[in-house]
């Protein structure tokens, strides 16, 4: 297994990291901290890793100082030796101070025992620890739960719309010459319907489809049906695929447990429950909560249902050809997740559809429309102008599709075009502290 081990980590350094395209995503280098790159499968993780390699390169960091581990190889058999490791390593380079070196492993949770295994790395060779991992067993976000204290998790989710033109090739910054503007105008067409999966960049349209259905049926399966168990396969199904079809609307377990039963299905509410809990932990789907200051509201007001990334909408509910609203919304909605958390939907008789409170920013405020005309125009400065008094001091933003004619606003608010909206820097660009951080 020794002469194995030294193989992969000669072949490694050897061939060095296939070609990439960098991420738009700061992590950091020194932080004495294991760092979780955590995110939805298909998402780009371990090209994420290679881009932090590159990083330290450029930095000056020779290769033979940089050990990377792909745990699903086959080859890998450790029996518990997991040593082997560092003997290999250090019998290709005898001279190697380990406590100087960067430790990148990807589907760390096909080692056995891999949490001691990297605290003792932790503790007693390098800090300089980098890993991924998710599959039916382990889910990438209980990846950084294990190592709680020793580790920071940062998400790698779909591509974000400005990633997705310097996927395609396109520059971001053009937007006034007629032939880029058309490009980027055409490239944001594709990326509303289709979503920001890497591999989807480029592909025709009539595989995308099936590409995305085949990360559903992955997700469906193996990290769900494998993972937790679950016999009632045709329940599973019917919650997904009833939570699809509700994206950017607010769900409730009663209604569902009600149309459950109306249907024959036999199961109970905490049942109910126990699935959203589920379904919710794989990255497809994405919940808001309504803004109530008592924590008991929030948690049982009605929830808003998102989705991770627009292609799923377009491949399982063949959303583009029912309401384009609904996607741009959730488009704006990836893009803030992008950015935080924090975010809220606040209703009373009016609507706002998010309320965002960003760390080192103001509060944000946000009306979405596919127009805005004489005909919404009330409605929506009114669910803005409600929602101010509840969140006093933030910014108000109406994003549209397009403006039908230009339209008077309340000095207090914006009307700013989607397109223009999703290039601008966010607020985590404008307030990140980047020192030690790294493209």
């Amino acid at each position: 297994m020794e002469n194995i081990l030294k193989r992969i980590i000669s072949d490694f350094h050897v061939n060095w990291i296939p070609e990439f395209k960098a991420r738009d995503v700061r992590v950091p280098l020194d932080l004495n901290k294991v760092i979780s790159i955590v995110g939805p499968r298909r998402a780009g993780k371990t090209y994420f890793l290679y881009q932090l390699m590159a990083t330290l390169e450029a930095r000056g960091v020779s290769k033979k100082r940089i050990l990377y581990i792909n745990f699903e190889d086959e080859r890998l058999d450790l029996e518990g030796r997991h040593d082997l490791i560092f003997e290999a390593w250090l019998s290709l380079y005898p001279d190697l101070d380990l406590s100087s070196c960067w430790f990148f492993f990807d589907e760390i949770q096909e080692l056995d025992r891999w949490e001691k295994f990297i605290r003792r790395v932790y503790d007693t060779f390098s800090r300089n620890i980098f890993i991924t991992g998710s599959n039916a067993r382990v889910l990438s976000r209980e990846i950084a739960s294990a190592l709680r204290g020793r580790s920071l998790p940062f998400e790698i989710m779909p591509l974000s719309f400005k990633e997705f033109l310097f996927f395609k090739g396109i520059d971001p910054e053009d937007r006034h010459s007629l032939k880029n503007s058309t490009r980027i105008q055409n490239a944001f067409e594709e990326y509303l319907i289709w979503g920001g999966y890497p591999e989807l960049v480029g592909m025709a349209p009539r595989f995308k489809s099936n590409i995305l259905q085949e990360y559903f049926n992955v997700m469906l399966y193996r990290d769900l049906v494998e993972r937790y168990g679950i016999r009632d396969l045709s329940l599973l199904k019917y919650l997904i695929k009833r939570l699809i079809g509700s994206y950017t609307k607010e769900f409730s377990v009663n209604k569902m447990y009600n149309d459950l039963k109306s249907r024959g299905f036999s199961i109970g509410k905490d049942r109910i429950y126990g699935l959203m809990e589920e379904i919710f932990s794989i990255y497809m789907l994405a919940r808001v909560e309504k803004f109530e200051p008592s924590v008991v509201k929030r948690e049982m007001s009605n929830k808003k249902v998102y989705l991770h990334d627009n292609g799923f909408a377009s491949a399982i509910h063949g959303s583009f050809f029912e309401d384009r609203g609904k996607l741009l919304e959730n488009l704006v909605f990836t893009h803030l997740r992008g950015r935080t958390e924090n975010i809220h939907f606040l209703k009373n008789g009016w609507e706002c559809d998010f309320a965002v409170f960003p760390d080192l920013a103001k509060p944000l405020l946000i009306q979405v429309t596919e127009k805005l005309d004489d005909h919404n125009l009330k409605r929506e400065i009114k669910g803005l102008e409600a929602a101010r008094k509840r969140v006093p001091g933030a910014e108000c933003l109406v994003l549209v599709r397009e403006l039908a004619r230009k339209v008077s606003v309340p000095d207090w608010t914006e009307v700013v075009p989607v397109l223009s909206w999703v290039l601008m820097p966010g607020f985590s660009d404008q307030n990140e502290n980047r020192e030690n951080f790294e493209p």
